[in-house]
């Protein structure tokens, strides 16, 4: 299992002389006039005026059905079903399985030192998160903590259910400025480490903040678009300070769309995520901690 800081530290910040996509800037003019004689290879270099969801998503759900083909489900009853998510994965939620992470579960955390590790990271000697697996038809379970879509596009979709994170030192803590934060990074590469602790070149496009409902409270989703060498990616942070008599702590959900810059867009990235949002957001909303005994 894996643990994630809510948004990456920033390292060191400096101008961007790369050549990265500008398929967010609305600004950009397109060179419409192409002569009749050229010939050989001519690359559109797209930018976003207007995205048509409905189709990304009609798209989307086509695939999925093209995939399901591919397995040659025999059974007709779970062949349907796998049809009918195709269509709506939301059905992904009706026909998924509840899934618990409890520190207190030896089988899952058989290690004293993982479970340590887990302790540390979150600040709470004991907790337990409950959600909502989506039916395997649209998502893998890598490990209790995280899960996957991968399309046949090439746009991979990873979620991530965070350990609640003890604010006991740090009750002051506004979630809305924390994420706000980001807004001075768009349009700048800087350097940043990634999931291993290597640091990388990262280049923001956008970031955007919205009111979500995580864990049945209303909480924030802090969307931030942007790219490194190899990736094109959107990520979103769903985040809530949560308080009860003795505790006050954040939970939160990182969802990243990703794809291989060789095979996919961020077109490719947005359609994939306005099919696959409700379905998520619904786990988000729905996620439930219990438990919670902090460290002495």
């Amino acid at each position: 299992m894996k643990t994630f800081i809510l948004i990456p530290a920033l390292l060191l910040c400096f101008c961007s002389y790369a050549q990265y996509s500008n398929y967010y800037n609305v600004n950009a003019k397109l060179n419409a006039t192409i002569n009749q004689n050229v010939s050989g290879t001519i690359n559109e270099n797209k930018t976003i005026t207007t995205i048509d969801y409905g189709s990304l998503a009609i798209a989307n759900a086509q695939r999925e059905k093209n995939a399901i083909e591919f397995q040659r489900i025999q059974d007709d009853r779970a062949r349907q079903i796998a049809f009918s998510i195709a269509e709506d994965p939301l059905k992904a939620f009706e026909y998924g399985s509840l899934a618990s992470i409890s520190t207190k579960d030896k089988k899952m955390f058989p290690s004293k030192d993982i479970l340590k590790t887990y302790q540390d990271a979150s600040g709470f000697k004991h907790f337990k998160i409950d959600y909502q697996l989506p039916n395997s038809i649209l998502f893998s379970a890598l490990d209790p903590l995280h899960f996957q879509n991968t399309g046949k596009d090439g746009v991979k979709t990873d979620v991530y259910i965070q350990v609640p994170a003890n604010q006991k030192a740090n009750k002051g803590i506004d979630i809305e400025e924390f994420f706000s934060s980001s807004d001075t990074l768009v349009g700048r590469e800087f350097e940043d480490p990634d999931d291993n602790g290597k640091i990388r070149k990262v280049f923001y496009h956008k970031n955007m903040l919205a009111r979500a409902t995580v864990s049945s409270f209303s909480g924030y989703r802090n969307t931030i678009i942007w790219e490194d060498k190899f990736e094109y990616c959107i990520t979103d942070n769903y985040a809530v300070l949560l308080a009860d008599k003795d505790n006050n702590f954040i939970f939160s959900v990182k969802v990243r769309y990703r794809g291989d810059k060789n095979e996919v867009n961020f077109e490719k990235l947005e359609g994939r995520r306005f099919y696959l949002r409700p379905l998520i957001e619904k786990i988000v909303a729905t996620a439930q901690l219990s438990d919670l005994q902090p460290l002495d």
